[in-house]
């Protein structure tokens, strides 16, 4: 059975659990893709990673969990440094 007839439904995690492990070109493509709608820039999320991915997978874990429970509303399951970062941009700062 494909995975359509199974009833898949996609979900943003999903894509940001599949590149955890990628190249940080993927990573960031992913994430521009799945917090499109959410309340945290993907600016300052793709802002807080590093160069090496193994240095990443938690926080992609992380982000993964967060947009599982709510894709829209992340923010109080971010780290406090995108917190405040966040919250800096959103008043302008």
């Amino acid at each position: 059975m494909s995975e359509l007839q199974q009833g898949y439904a996609f979900h943003f995690a999903d894509l940001v659990e599949y590149a955890k492990d990628k190249p940080i070109g993927a990573a960031r493509a992913a994430l521009i893709m799945a917090l499109e709608e959410a309340d945290v820039s993907p600016d300052v999320v793709i802002g807080e990673l590093s160069e090496n991915m193994e240095l990443n997978q938690d926080f992609m874990n992380q982000l993964s969990n967060a947009l599982r429970k709510n894709p829209k509303k992340i923010i109080g399951e971010m780290p406090k440094r995108i917190q405040v970062i966040q919250l800096e941009r959103d008043l302008g700062l």
